[in-house]
């Protein structure tokens, strides 16, 4: 899941802060494994994300669960690592045929994969950004945009919500419940968000 790669600000110092969980169907398998899928979203949603596809754009858990078998895709944040140890060896136990992909710090995906008695076998990871480096915002605000990987968060959004937030007509919740609703995929994590607005405020 190569759009979760530059994401900044993840540290090992706050191992588990943040683990994005993806259930895909095969594009040629979508109609077969409908059902799979919906078992999956059933599933990713009974662990409680603090994210998911289709949320910022208002879908409620039924709706996202309906639709599963239709997209063939669910993906999730979650801010607790123990959840996630629970939930991949629930999808492990049901053995459903679908690829799941686990994208955070190596240690994270390390200790699930362990504790569920799997075995990693791909890695993927970002060089960083080259070129006219001068031109990329600030650090806090690319651990912000960074957080959506088709960039649906742009960084005058960020800009927008800090000016109301430092007029008091927005509250830290607020502005990041605003700034992950463009990135549909549900993977902005409104937790660190909040985190850091209130840092940069």
């Amino acid at each position: 899941m190569t759009h979760t790669l530059n994401r900044r600000g993840l540290s090992e110092d706050r191992q588990g802060e943040e683990i994005i969980v993806l259930c895909m169907a095969h594009r040629g398998q979508k109609a077969e494994k409908a059902e799979a899928m919906q078992k999956i979203a059933e599933t990713v949603l009974k662990y409680k994300p603090e994210n998911v596809i289709g949320r910022p754009l208002g879908l409620n858990d039924e709706t996202i669960e309906t639709m599963a078998p239709m997209t063939g895709v669910v993906t999730a944040v979650f801010t607790n690592k123990k959840d996630v140890e629970r939930l991949v060896d629930e999808i492990k136990q049901k053995r459903l045929g679908i690829s799941v992909v686990l994208s955070g710090l190596f240690s994270d995906i390390r200790d699930i994969c362990r504790c569920t008695g799997l075995k990693e076998h791909t890695y993927h990871m970002s060089l960083g950004i080259f070129g006219k480096t001068d031109r990329v915002p600030d650090e806090k605000t690319l651990e912000i945009t960074t957080q959506c990987g088709h960039s649906l968060i742009s960084p005058s959004l960020v800009e927008a919500v800090l000016k109301k937030m430092r007029k008091e007509k927005l509250s830290p919740e607020e502005g990041a419940r605003m700034l992950v609703k463009p990135c549909a995929c549900g993977i902005g994590n409104t937790k660190r968000i909040e985190k850091i607005l209130r840092e940069m405020v």
